[in-house]
């Protein structure tokens, strides 16, 4: 009864993401998100990552470094180093380790990873499946992103952006529960905005 009561709950969730899908215009667009916001869209639509910043997050100003520069920087090595050297260490002192690495002088924090070497084949394996033509940057006011960092992303030359915050920031969209937030932000930002908009754009 439980595999059959599994099979009918993936049966039913298949369906509902290929409902999703008929909303997109196009399916073959890239997400570079400073956490997991990325994921889980492609996770809601049933779509193939398409992009290397799944599974993980990157510092606010290290994320508005990587989006100024994302050619480059994708472009460059990852060098990992031990988990007490991260900046961002003494904050995640209770968490349990997880692969850190150097991207140039930016840090990416792979905490759904369990190795280096799955990180590292992962990165490198979906930087291949970037779309150029269809990229959508976003960022969130986490994990030491200050109010000039979102001013800064906003003020990015990036066809398509979408930033939310809990300062108020013109060209962001004022989310207030993202201060001192912890968890899985997407029902939060849902509630403020709809993706599809700029998934479609």
């Amino acid at each position: 009864m439980k595999k059959i009561k599994n099979a009918i709950i993936k049966i039913r969730d298949n369906l509902e993401k290929r409902r999703l899908r008929k909303r997109l215009n196009l399916t073959d667009f890239t997400i570079i998100s400073n956490n997991c916001w990325g994921s889980f869209t492609y996770q809601k639509y049933g779509i193939e990552y398409k992009s290397p910043t799944v599974g993980l997050f990157i510092l606010g100003h290290d994320f508005v470094k990587l989006c100024a520069d994302w050619e480059n920087y994708f472009k460059s090595e990852l060098v990992f180093i031990p988990w007490e050297q991260a900046s961002y260490h003494y904050a995640l002192v209770e968490a349990t380790p997880y692969p850190v690495a150097k991207l140039g002088d930016i840090e990416v924090y792979f905490m759904h990873y369990h190795s280096e070497e799955e990180a590292a084949e992962k990165w490198y394996r979906r930087i291949k499946r970037i779309n150029p033509d269809h990229m959508i940057f976003k960022l969130s006011q986490r994990e030491e992103c200050s109010k000039k960092d979102i001013e800064d992303f906003v003020k990015l030359p990036l066809k398509h952006k979408v930033c939310f915050s809990y300062d108020n920031v013109p060209g962001s969209i004022l989310v207030p529960e993202l201060k001192n937030f912890v968890g899985d932000e997407m029902e939060i930002v849902n509630r403020y905005f709809d993706e599809i908009t700029i998934l479609n754009e």
